[in-house]
């Protein structure tokens, strides 16, 4: 099982507890997730012919970053499923 399956079980778990998750633990989380995605978008363009280009939230994790004090909760647990999905798309299309 991928390393990144382990990390997209983490994010589904704290999306499922975000109320009882500091805002750093969050931030960090969603740090994480920005580096896997890129990460797996850089190696799916190098190595193979899919082009994993996606325009959705994960597109503005920068911006969300910034501004992660002023997030309601509900939508960081979005931001945190919506990162796993996308983890998870980018490794089906790798395989």
């Amino acid at each position: 099982m991928p390393v990144s399956s382990d990390f997209v079980r983490e994010l589904f778990a704290a999306a499922n507890q975000i109320h009882l998750m500091s805002r750093l633990e969050a931030q960090r989380l969603i740090e994480r997730a920005a580096t896997t995605i890129d990460d797996q978008r850089e190696r799916l363009a190098v190595s193979t012919n899919v082009v994993p280009l996606t325009q959705d939230l994960t597109a503005d994790l920068p911006k969300l970053l910034a501004n992660l004090d002023r997030i309601p909760p509900e939508l960081l647990a979005v931001v945190l499923i919506r990162c796993a999905d996308e983890i998870t798309r980018l490794e089906r299309l790798a395989q």
